[in-house]
């Protein structure tokens, strides 16, 4: 019989997820993540199998904690103004703010996977604007993609232009 887990998977995946969200995959080194995490080389590979694998967990518990209950309050919205309004001050803008958006760009072109579960947070915007956009939804969607993106590209200091 092997040894408890010394570490809370969950958490060491909470902190990939900034990491992947910050630096992207390919700017994301294993040792990185053993910084971040606080967890061995060992023990990442032993339960995630590879940065690859934690990435899609990542990208998965992204989804699940931060893409669905936004998109849920933007479809519980009534007003169409609102709703739009909703969806570009909050899609997307959680601990791992940017980890869709980024994923979109680098790894899905690339990974079948990745662009399965990136097309999944993309459908969940879209049915959360249609039912106060209806055939406008997936515009409106690459509409608030866009303003997430222009809003990351920004540096975090106006000076630093």
């Amino acid at each position: 019989m092997g040894r408890p887990r010394a570490f809370d998977a969950d958490q060491a995946v909470a902190a990939a997820a900034v990491l992947f969200a910050t630096h992207g995959f390919e700017g994301t080194s294993v040792d990185d993540l053993v910084s971040a995490t606080g967890v061995h080389r060992g023990s990442l590979y032993k339960v995630f199998g590879s940065k690859r694998s934690l990435h899609l967990t990542a990208l998965r518990a992204h989804l699940a904690q931060e893409i669905r209950p936004t998109t849920e309050a933007i479809a519980s919205v009534t007003g169409p103004e609102q709703a739009l309004a909703a969806a570009i001050a909050s899609f997307d803008d959680g601990p791992a703010a940017g980890l869709l958006l980024l994923a979109a760009t680098e790894r899905a072109p690339h990974d079948p996977e990745v662009a399965a579960l990136v097309a999944e947070g993309v459908t969940a915007l879209e049915d959360a604007l249609r039912p106060t956009h209806g055939d406008a939804a997936p515009q409106l969607a690459s509409t608030v993609l866009g303003a997430r993106l222009r809003l990351r590209a920004r540096p975090a200091d106006p000076k630093e232009y």
